[in-house]
């Protein structure tokens, strides 16, 4: 939990006026939007981190299984001890597979308690209990530490939580529409907000912020489920699920 502390004080160290700037335009026709262009790109310690804190969590589960066949063996180390590994499988047949040639040393009931919490086994829920689904979050992990095994985990510092334009125009000016982007992640050029003017004349001066509320994001898959399924939310997940794998095996020995 230590490195995401540190994640979020970094985070919070970084005033917006730093990666963003904001230019409001309006054209002749009184169309206008807010443009936000990015000024510099979230710092590479982001990733480390990040990438570290994956293997921590990945590395945990496969150690929890390896003292455990200590404990069912009573072997030190236990047979066949490099393929031991927590797996993470795609469908029921992957895991019958992988249960043979990873498991085989545990009674059946906890290959069967292992098998449940698969991705593969996620409940039909509401998006907002989704959220919180202790399945979706392992496969979140195991993904996400893959791919940084193999490649440079692409970590969005750029999200969007929320944004609510404050636009200011001159008298007999009205705002008559205005569409705002979706929570998510920011590109280094883009629109947050687009309105329209009615009584606007060339000439005139418009004022506009995007007041926005930003968090480190992480633009990889799954896309959000719900307005909760933040970049944290799914850290505290990937280590409620850790911490949920590691009492039961506890209870068991």
């Amino acid at each position: 939990m230590s490195h995401g502390e540190a994640l979020g004080d970094r985070w919070n160290s970084i005033p917006n006026e730093e990666l963003f700037s904001f230019h409001p335009m309006v054209d002749a026709a009184g169309q206008g939007r807010i443009r936000l262009i990015a000024k510099k790109s979230i710092p590479e310690e982001f990733s480390l981190i990040f990438g570290e804190m994956l293997y921590q969590m990945r590395s945990a589960l496969d150690t929890c299984i390896y003292q455990a066949a200590i404990y069912v063996t009573s072997q030190d180390p236990p047979p066949d001890g490099q393929k031991l590994e927590f797996p993470v499988c795609k469908d029921a047949s992957d895991f019958a597979k992988t249960a043979k040639r990873r498991l085989s040393v545990f009674p059946q009931a906890v290959q069967d308690g292992i098998e449940k919490i698969q991705p593969y086994n996620i409940p039909s829920l509401a998006p907002d209990l989704m959220v919180k689904n202790l399945n979706r979050a392992l496969g979140i992990l195991h993904d996400l530490a893959r791919k940084d095994r193999h490649r440079r985990l692409h970590v969005v510092g750029n999200w969007a939580l929320s944004v609510a334009p404050i636009i200011e125009v001159p008298p007999g000016v009205s705002v008559t529409s205005l569409k705002i982007m979706n929570a998510g992640p920011l590109g280094s050029d883009q629109d947050l907000a687009t309105f329209q003017l009615v009584g606007f004349r060339d000439g005139m001066t418009v004022s506009a912020s995007p007041n926005l509320l930003t968090t480190i994001g992480l633009d990889e898959p799954p896309p959000p489920c719900h307005v909760s399924d933040t970049f944290a939310q799914r850290l505290q997940m990937m280590l409620d699920v850790v911490n949920s794998v590691i009492s039961a095996f506890e209870l068991y020995v």
